[in-house]
């Protein structure tokens, strides 16, 4: 495996996508997910130690918390005030998940043609239409932040563990598009 998940990771693991989405494009949407979604707020040399890791068959000459990142987990953290906290999170493969089916939502239904940039659309099915499918997109990506979020939380409180995180790098800002009326 090149990429820390999977088409069918994809299809099992998020909301319902269809079967026949084929797994081409769903690696495009994967590969550009861990590039701009993943790995800036990691790091490159986490994000390359993280692919070794699932490619390798020994993986005991990496760091114990890669599972528990990758996988999600429960682990203790401590606030501000020394206090101990219990906390959980689903991990880093799940929130990839998310940022992939966010892209799903706002691309697949379009294709390039040599008549140029064309939708879908058969006798069959019907195009949803452009304000519901923002939403859809907006909130599959609320998702896939909040679980970046605690992924990034994991790392700081572990980071005495996992050499290769050095910082969190920011959240990208996001075009946003308000529809006026109908």
């Amino acid at each position: 495996m090149e990429h820390l998940t999977t088409p069918n990771n994809i299809r099992n693991n998020v909301r319902p996508v269809s079967k026949h989405l084929e797994d081409g494009r769903i690696k495009i949407y994967i590969k550009e997910a861990e590039q701009l979604n993943i790995k800036p707020r990691i790091g490159d040399a986490l994000y390359v130690d993280l692919i070794k890791y699932v490619n390798s068959n020994d993986k005991g000459s990496f760091p114990d918390e890669y599972n528990t990142l990758l996988e999600g987990g429960n682990y203790i953290s401590k606030n501000n005030c020394s206090d101990i906290e219990y906390k959980t999170f689903v991990g880093l493969i799940e929130t990839l998940n998310y940022y992939v089916y966010a892209k799903i939502i706002k691309n697949n239904n379009e294709t390039v043609t040599r008549f140029g940039y064309n939708n879908k659309n058969d006798d069959y099915s019907s195009n949803t239409e452009l304000k519901r499918q923002l939403v859809a997109e907006k909130d599959a990506l609320s998702v896939a932040d909040g679980y970046m979020a605690d992924c990034i939380n994991y790392l700081k409180s572990n980071s005495a563990n996992i050499p290769k995180f050095k910082r969190a790098g920011k959240a990208k800002n996001r075009l946003r598009i308000s529809i006026i009326g109908n």
